[in-house]
């Protein structure tokens, strides 16, 4: 079939899944307005791929079908490939304006690097069923999501809590699994649904060493929405929550069967832990790519919302600015860097498998680093930080704003038109900008958004540590030490 329009999308939703929403079940989340605004969003992304100005950037024709399919499912190896993936991520977060973090461009990525990681691992035959499911999910358009945490039951202690995924019966043609997996965004209204690692299971833990995807309504699936967000205001008063609330679930698994083929780790821990530090980083890509995206919103948002409010020539807000124009340049110097950082990763691999081992010439790093994490896990949560910080500060007690009925009521509009316009900016126009300010920091969607940047790459500190232990860190020391010793 290959690429499908936002109408088939909708209507591939309405397939019984168990959803549940305030304690309700949800039997049509099509039809359901806490998710009426995503879902017209992400069916905007599928007739995309069909507009002709976008077409050759978010598809490409399968060399296997000959149909047009998503780029978003390229496996690039070339820097050629590598760009045509960048565009398409590019042009993607940017039509979202990087406020889904969960767009099914990240779990494509990931579903990617599981493929090249089992391989490279020479887990063949779990490798050759994440290539049947890639083509099956090019062949169908399929929106995915995936789960990777345990339960937090008690994270006091190291060991997968009981509360976890796990294997509870196997036969020849599949497994059954029972337990929780959080936190799935975008669950709700994704067609697939792909487990994955995120902590590392000992010996001994087997039985928690998952990888598999299934489609969300399997029977036994049980998706357990937190509190919408999207409660029907207007796009006047929340532009953001309107558009882009992916929604957040747990996902309960009660004695679910995957069939052999859809599972990719059933019990090998070794492939489970080396599933995501052996993939090449298309992954990591992506997630740079949707975080220069969401900077780049953040900080031409910090600067209408100063021109509204008069403070365009004030250099204390000039200044701060400025400073988030200069970490968007930083941060597209980065996706370029990320992209080139992919495709050499995967020439040098394919090179020392055929038995060659270059040493780095003069002028090259001695030690490799991903770009793409680094930025992911570093860079991205520490300036989109600071760009939400810039917009509060531009904006001020000004975000604290009446809402677009407010502005209607006879008795108000000309009061407000009178005394809440901007410089040369009509009030309403004004309130506009202030109510998304608000939406982007303050209110529910903003909050959320924060605390989800935050600790999109896991515990920020650990992460930290993390890069300290990487062989990056000798490389720098060892320009110290070769001083000391001239």
């Amino acid at each position: 079939m290959g690429i499908r329009s936002g109408a088939q999308y909708v209507k591939g939703l309405q397939d019984g899944r168990s959803v549940y929403v305030n304690g309700e079940v949800v039997s049509d989340v099509t039809d359901d307005p806490a998710f009426k605004g995503i879902i017209t969003t992400m069916a905007g992304l599928y007739d995309a791929q069909h507009d002709e100005r976008y077409i050759d950037t978010l598809t490409y024709v399968s060399p296997t079908s000959g149909e047009r399919v998503s780029t978003t499912l390229l496996p690039a190896r070339t820097a050629e490939e590598m760009g045509a993936r960048l565009r398409c991520e590019y042009l993607r977060t940017d039509l979202t304006y990087g406020l889904m973090g969960r767009i099914p461009d990240f779990v494509n990525a990931f579903i990617l690097d599981a493929a090249y990681s089992l391989a490279y691992m020479g887990k063949d035959e779990a490798a050759a069923r994440v290539r049947d499911y890639l083509e099956f999910l090019r062949a169908n358009d399929l929106s995915t999501t995936h789960a990777l945490i345990d339960p937090q039951t008690d994270r006091s202690k190291p060991d997968a809590p009981q509360e976890a995924v796990q294997i509870v019966d196997e036969t020849s043609d599949g497994i059954t699994v029972r337990g929780a997996r959080l936190l799935s965004t975008l669950a709700p209204v994704a067609e697939e649904i792909v487990v994955g690692p995120f902590v590392p299971r000992r010996p001994g833990e087997e039985k928690f060493a998952l990888a598999f995807a299934i489609p969300a309504n399997t029977p036994g699936l049980k998706i357990v929405c937190r509190e919408p967000y999207d409660t029907g205001g207007s796009a006047f008063d929340q532009p953001l929550t309107s558009r882009f609330e992916e929604g957040d679930a747990v996902l309960l698994f009660d004695d679910v069967f995957v069939p052999r083929e859809r599972v990719f780790v059933g019990g090998d821990v070794e492939a489970y832990n080396g599933l995501i530090p052996n993939g090449p980083g298309y992954t990591g890509l992506q997630a740079a790519v949707r975080g220069a995206a969401k900077l780049r919103f953040l900080t031409g948002l910090a600067g209408v919302v100063a021109r509204v409010n008069g403070r365009t020539q004030s250099p204390r807000h000039q200044e701060e600015i400025g400073e988030l124009v200069a970490y968007v340049g930083v941060a597209e110097g980065l996706l370029q860097g990320a992209a080139l950082d992919v495709a050499r990763r995967i020439e040098a691999r394919e090179r020392a498998r055929a038995g060659e081992t270059p040493a780095p010439r003069p002028g090259e790093p001695v030690v490799d680093t991903p770009i793409g994490l680094s930025a992911t896990m570093v860079f991205f949560p520490n300036v989109l930080a600071r760009a939400v910080d810039v917009v509060r500060m531009v904006a001020g007690s000004g975000v604290i704003a009446m809402t677009e009925k407010d502005f209607h009521n006879p008795e108000l509009t000309g009061l407000l038109e009178r005394f809440m316009h901007g410089p040369d900016v009509p009030a309403e126009e004004r309130l506009r900008v202030m109510r998304l300010a608000w939406d982007a920091t303050g209110g529910q969607f903003g909050s959320r958004q924060a605390l989800y940047e935050r600790l999109y790459s896991g515990d920020p500190i650990g992460n930290r540590i993390r890069f300290f232990g990487l062989p990056k860190r000798s490389e720098c020391e060892d320009l110290v030490l070769r001083l000391l010793a001239s």
